[in-house]
């Protein structure tokens, strides 16, 4: 009979690490946060820091571990189900450059968020944003172009800028509705 420690390794050493997983600030396991930074992270962090600064933001607490994460998982999946009602299609990829956590809507009738993506696939569009911002935004106290504006938000890869056209509709029709 094996024992409950021995089982559990067993497991961990059959199953190993998923292949589409990455590590964030939220592992704990991210010594230097500029190592994983995308074009543009840095000018956001520095965005957000100065919109803190003057006001324009509220500061987030930091949170690290299993409890930080919960939190963003719940902020994307908020922004997910709004940008749902929008009827957009998924791939957009979306990366919280304070913990450095990549995450991806994808689907064409139904949005799904996956977490701890390797990045972009190409052909997605990119959003770049802060835990400061996606709060901001989904508490209606910015919305998305204001973002952008302010530097706390950018989106690559936005023809047309229908994302954030959208964006801004299903955030404003999600405030409307409380």
């Amino acid at each position: 009979m094996i024992k409950p420690l021995a089982r559990l390794l067993l497991c961990a050493l059959v199953l190993g690490a998923s292949p589409t997983t990455r590590a964030c600030g939220y592992d704990m396991a991210w010594d230097n946060p500029f190592q994983l930074s995308w074009p543009g992270s840095l000018d956001i962090a520095m965005a957000t820091s100065a919109a803190i600064s003057t006001d324009k933001l509220n500061p987030i607490p930091a949170i690290m571990g299993k409890e930080g994460f919960s939190r963003s998982y719940q902020w994307l999946n908020q922004l997910r189900a709004s940008l749902k009602t929008t009827g957009i299609p998924g791939n957009v990829s979306i990366l919280l450059v304070d913990s450095g956590l990549w995450s991806r809507l994808r689907g064409k009738q139904t949005l799904l968020l996956q977490s701890h993506t390797q990045g972009p696939v190409e052909g997605d569009r990119v959003v770049l944003l802060s835990e400061a911002a996606i709060d901001a935004l989904l508490a209606g106290r910015l919305s998305a172009s204001d973002a952008v504006a302010l530097g706390v938000m950018r989106i690559d890869e936005d023809a047309g800028g229908v994302l954030l056209q959208r964006l801004d509709q299903a955030l404003a029709r999600e405030i409307a509705r409380r």
